[in-house]
Formats: structure tokens, C-alpha cells, sequence
């Protein structure tokens, strides 16, 4: 049974798809704005292949959220419409004084919570406004693909690059996935876009199964990932051919492979773990794409492009360049390489981890750098390397004086009251600097000197609502 809430967002999707539909039959210049993840680039491309097949002309840019001074200058730029995909619901009074005074018209297709002012000229989506949470239920690519879907049944098979930008966003949960990402997902499914299977979670699944295991990270395996000899000596005693790729196995042999993995890791591992290790493997069957079938080894080369800075060879391998396709895999060995030592160093520093009894963080300085603490944070916790039964925060250097800030709580525990997204957004404010994002995965940057003072108000912040929910 659909929810009413699913219902409420398909709605106004509808009267979202109306209000574009007539925009997007006048001659129109159009510049979108996206986030540089994974579903920040799915969102993207969905919406280019739209404007395309509409043979509307226009500038794609993979940004951070802008910053007022950087809407500011966008003001300027000669556009009639401004799109902002995966951001914009907390630029929205940059957007209001720079964007729509100004009279230009803006379309904000997001996930993130926020408030949206009733304006002339803006037009927007957002799961929030309708009782859903766009952290689990609907991602930046899906709210994207419901509304083209409604302009034409044609976009339909671009179901598959939604589904890619909410695993990306990891909206993929034990029992599958919820809300709008479930219809989405049962759609791809019945007009057979994508087969699903159970199996190993490891990408990428057409390598040697040796270098699948050396190089994985979702989970990373501790003892395994990273060390050449232990990843070949698992096979062997496993009794599986070294020369096999993890694609060609069969179940049974999947799942031996499997057991062997968590006999020999040297962590306890956790639901979560056994999760990225073990499930559904989504795989295309149409051909719109360059790049991997599988869904879970897309989002890992889209997670590389961004986490390297280049976003924009993601989004090619998505419109099927297949000379981007071949920079992005080889893009893809590099971050699997490059992350497994920074995950290495969380494994040898978990001691160094300092709690209070609202928070667990740690200061990595320089040795992580401040575009993949975020990343390696989740992964740490998918990993089993942290116990997150507290928000986790990660620091890291940012730019010469900077403090880049990462936080990750469970879904158990935003249900208890503290939206980690609001708490760092308010906080950042007061402290010089800016943040915000979901209630189980959030961000900000601040001035260096002001990490004490954030650590202090950022504790506080978070007993005062788990007191006031209770």
C-alpha cells in the first residue's frame, strides 16, 4: 500500500511538473546547480537528458551549496531559470534577496529540510513538505526524476540513475528501500530496468576476486583490505579459483566466500557491516549508460569522481561517454587505493576517538583530507572501526585556517530528538560559519580557532533535545 504521505509528494509533483512544463515551452536559458556527490550527479544528469530531449540550451555546474555572496554573483549571470539540485533549501534567503528580487525565476528540486517562502518565480520540491524524509525516503536524484517522469512517461528508464543517487546517499536500508525510493525502485523493477540478486556488496565485482578484496572499502575489510598476501590467501583457503572475478561465482559459493570475510575480519561486526557487505546487487539491463551494471560499483565511481574533483567525468560516464567511462574506473582503483590508507589510519587511531556523554570525535588534522572526512567517517562506522552509539563527529583541516566538520548519527537516534543537521547549521552560524544537511548526516566549516567553543555548543545543543524529547 502506497503512503499517504507518497501520495501527498506524487501530487505535487504533478503541479511542480505543470508550472515547468510552462516554463520550459518558452525560449528559455536554463543554468543548473548541482551537488557534487554521487546524487547531486545523478540528480544532474536526469534533469540534463530532460532538457536535452526538450532541446533547451544549458550550463551545468557541480558546486558546494553557494554561499550568499557566490548567489550574489550568480545574480548576475544571464539565465532565466535557475535550477538547484540537492541544495538551495538552506540558501533559500540568499536565494529570496539575490535570485527572486532580482526576478529571476528558480526551481528548487532538494531533499534537505527547510522552510520555502510562498514568492512569485519560485518553484519547488521537497520531500520534507510533505511529512517524508528526504534522508531515507526520496533522494536529490529521485525528487529530480519524479518530476521529468511526469513531464513524460519516456524518462521512465532513468529510474536506474535515480536508484544509483539514493544508494549514494545511502537510502538503502535492511529491508530495502522506503517511501518514494520504494516506488521508484518496484517501477525499475517491473519494467525490468534492473534485476536484483543477492550477493556480495564488494565492488568491483569484475576484478579477480583477490583485488576486489584488496581494494574494498564498503566495508573495509580490516586485515584484508589494503594487505596484497592476506586478500590471496583468503581465496585460497577458501578453496574458490584465484582467477575467478566475484561475478562469475554462484551463490553458494558467494556465501562461503562471505563467511570466510567475517571469520577473518578483526572486528565484531555490526548490522551495519554485514549490510555493506551482504545484499541486493542491482544490475541494468538497458543500455543509456557507460560504465559499471552494477549500481553499487556506480555509485563507487561517482563517489571517486567527486572525492578526486571531478565531478563532471561522472556525469559524462552517466550520458554514456565511454572515454570518460575509462578515466572514471581508473579514477575509481585510485580513490578505492587512497581511501583504504586513510581508513587504515581511523583502524590504527581508535583509541584516539574522545567522547563526552553526548558525542564521539576525533581532530585528523591533516591526515585526512577535509573533501573525504565525510566519506571515510560513514565508511569507518559501515566498517565497524566506531561505535555509533553516539553522533560522530570527524575534523579535518580546512583551507589554511579552516575546520571542516562531518557528522554521522543512526536513524535510532535522530528518532530520540536531535537533528545533527540543524545543530550544526546554528551552531556554524554563531561561530562564523556555515553548515547543516540531514538528521543522521551533516556538515560544516568554521574558523580553526573556534573548534572548543563548537565542540562545547554542539554538546549542549545536543543534550538540551534529547532532553526536551523526552
Amino acid at each position: 500500500m502506497v503512503r499517504a504521505e507518497v501520495r501527498r509528494f506524487q501530487r505535487a509533483t504533478e503541479e511542480v511538473a505543470t508550472d515547468l512544463k510552462s516554463q520550459l515551452a518558452s525560449d528559455v536559458r536554463v543554468k543548473i546547480l548541482t551537488h557534487t556527490d554521487a546524487d547531486g550527479i545523478a540528480a544532474g544528469n536526469i534533469l540534463a537528458r530532460c532538457l536535452n530531449y526538450y532541446d533547451i540550451p544549458f550550463h551545468i555546474t557541480f558546486t558546494p551549496p553557494l554561499s550568499p555572496s557566490k548567489l550574489e554573483e550568480l545574480a548576475k549571470e544571464d539565465y532565466d531559470l535557475f535550477f538547484f539540485l540537492d541544495q538551495g533549501t538552506g540558501q533559500i534567503s540568499g536565494i529570496e534577496e539575490y535570485l527572486l528580487n532580482a526576478g529571476h525565476k528558480v526551481v528548487i528540486l532538494d531533499h534537505h529540510p527547510g522552510r520555502f517562502p510562498d514568492r512569485s518565480g519560485l518553484f519547488h520540491l521537497n520531500p520534507h513538505s510533505h511529512d517524508l524524509n528526504g534522508a531515507k525516503d526520496v533522494s536529490a536524484s529521485g525528487v529530480v526524476y519524479s518530476v521529468v517522469k511526469e513531464l513524460n512517461e519516456r524518462f521512465t528508464p532513468l529510474s536506474e540513475i535515480a536508484l544509483i543517487g539514493a544508494l549514494g546517499d545511502r537510502q538503502e536500508f535492511f529491508s530495502g528501500f522506503t517511501g518514494v525510493n520504494q516506488e521508484i525502485c518496484k517501477q525499475s523493477i517491473d519494467e525490468e530496468i534492473l534485476k536484483v540478486k543477492q550477493g556480495l556488496k564488494l565492488v568491483p565485482r569484475t576484478s579477480k576476486i583477490s583485488e576486489t578484496l584488496l581494494r574494498s572499502i564498503k566495508p573495509y575489510l580490516s586485515s584484508i583490505s589494503g594487505d596484497e598476501e592476506a586478500a590471496q590467501k583468503l581465496v585460497e583457503n577458501t578453496g574458490l579459483d584465484p582467477n575467478k572475478v566475484l561475478a562469475e561465482l554462484d551463490l553458494e559459493s558467494e556465501e562461503k566466500l562471505k563467511d570466510a570475510i567475517l571469520n577473518q575480519v578483526k572486528v565484531e561486526p555490526t548490522g551495519d557491516f554485514k549490510h555493506a557487505l551482504w545484499g541486493t546487487i542491482y544490475t541494468s539491463t538497458v543500455e543509456q549508460t557507460a560504465g559499471p551494471k552494477n549500481a553499487h560499483e556506480y555509485v563507487a565511481m561517482l563517489d571517486a569522481c567527486e572525492k578526486l574533483g571531478r565531478p563532471e567525468l561522472g556525469f559524462a560516464t552517466l550520458f554514456g561517454d565511454e572515454d570518460a567511462r575509462d578515466e572514471a574506473l581508473e579514477m575509481l582503483r585510485e580513490y578505492q587505493e587512497k581511501m583504504v590508507k586513510v581508513l587504515d589510519w581511523f583502524a590504527s587511531k581508535r583509541k584516539n576517538f574522545k567522547a563526552n556523554p553526548q558525542m564521539r570525535y576525533i581532530d585528523t588534522g591533516n591526515e585526512v583530507e577535509s573533501k573525504m572526512i565525510g566519506e571515510a567517517l560513514s565508511l569507518a562506522i559501515e566498517s565497524s572501526l566506531i561505535n555509533p552509539d553516539l553522533p560522530i563527529f570527524g575534523l579535518a583541516d580546512f583551507g589554511e585556517d579552516g575546520l571542516k566538520v562531518s557528522a554521522r548519527a543512526t536513524p535510532d537516534y535522530a528518532m530520540r530528538g536531535p537533528n545533527i543537521g540543524n545543530i550544526l547549521g546554528k551552531v556554524s552560524r554563531e561561530l562564523g560559519g556555515s553548515g547543516g544537511g540531514h538528521d543522521t548526516a551533516a556538515a560544516a566549516r568554521l574558523p580553526r580557532e573556534r573548534k572548543d567553543e563548537f565542540i562545547t555548543k554542539v554538546s549542549q545543543s545536543l543534550e538540551e533535545a534529547v532532553a526536551g524529547n523526552e
